[in-house]
């Protein structure tokens, strides 16, 4: 039965998400509701997913990365006057949600290589490598630079780093758990890919009215947190 609300969640997500990017032309109590009703259902995902694979610092984690996320969707999209109040908390619960879903995959790493460091000297070059990469984009894109650039440069670092640590733990799973890998290294490839459209758009003015780069953030966003609660089912 688990597994049937769980495909039915996703179906459900999917289906809404287009509905949620018409509405997003024109962000209004209605669009927020679209994609509340869209982050919910990926939270629902991984509730179900936790219910049937049960209990463990992975899951717990993850839960957590998923449940930070949904009150980041809320805050994020508020408008009028409340959003100066309430968009750096959205910032904020992303940034948790981030540093959640890196607990998850360290706690289930440091399982899988006890005598391992922290950070391999690869995983690092990768890391410097994208910072810099993101630092080039902004400046072809032609990027207003500010004083938000020194925590955005925080946040990278920290969405590189659950991204290398994602790709990390999804390679070592792949001969036991191919399943979980594949749902895990789409999934946080997508959700780095999301942020990154989401960066452009923020502080990009010419970018702000590209809906075909708003189509990519959010559907980047939605799919990838799907498959990253997933992985809690397949862990």
């Amino acid at each position: 039965m688990y597994y049937i609300f769980i495909g039915i969640f996703s179906v459900v997500c999917l289906v809404v998400m287009p509905f949620f990017l018409l509405e997003q032309r024109n962000p209004s109590n209605r669009s927020l509701l679209l994609k509340m009703i869209c982050a919910t259902m990926f939270l629902m995902v991984g509730v179900f997913s936790y219910r049937v694979a049960g209990p463990s610092e992975y899951a717990n984690f993850m839960l957590l990365g998923l449940s930070c996320s949904w009150f980041g969707d809320l805050f994020l999209h508020i408008q009028g006057k409340a959003k100066t109040y309430v968009f750096p908390l959205g910032v904020l619960f992303f940034l948790a949600a981030h540093i959640m879903y890196l607990l998850a995959y360290d706690s289930y790493l440091s399982r899988l290589q006890p005598e391992q460091p922290v950070l391999a000297v690869w995983e690092l070059c990768v890391i410097a490598a994208g910072m810099v990469l993101y630092l080039f984009v902004f400046i072809l894109t032609r990027t207003k630079f500010s004083a938000f650039m020194v925590p955005l440069a925080f946040y990278v670092f920290v969405l590189m780093l659950m991204c290398v640590r994602a790709l990390t733990l999804a390679h070592l799973q792949t001969a036991f758990h191919p399943a979980f890998s594949v749902l895990l290294g789409i999934g946080a490839i997508f959700f780095l890919l999301s942020d990154t459209s989401l960066g452009l758009l923020m502080f990009n003015n010419k970018c702000k009215a590209n809906f075909p780069l708003k189509i990519f953030n959010i559907a980047t966003y939605f799919i990838g947190q799907l498959l990253l609660a997933g992985t809690i089912l397949l862990r």
